[in-house]
């Protein structure tokens, strides 16, 4: 075995270990965070004064990860065709 195989096979095992990773993750944790309102669920208004719900998470503070949301569509789809 060449020294340029066994970087091959290292590089392509590492990315099936972070693939999976991920996904368990995703599994685990479906949620994350929202990043404009930094999982508070609150923003600013405009005058600064008052607080408003954030638009993007609907005031829950959190977002479906892109792994789960990629997930559940592909079920959903899977789902829907039988």
């Amino acid at each position: 075995m060449n020294p340029q195989t066994k970087v091959t096979i290292t590089l392509v095992l590492l990315a099936i270990a972070v693939t999976l990773g991920y996904a368990f993750a995703c599994w685990i944790w479906p949620f994350k965070a929202c990043p404009r309102c930094d999982g508070t669920g609150k923003r600013r208004s405009p005058s600064g004064r008052a607080f408003r719900l954030c638009r993007r998470c609907g005031g829950t503070g959190r977002r479906l990860r892109a792994g789960r949301w990629i997930y559940n569509h592909l079920s959903n789809t899977r789902r829907d065709a039988r």
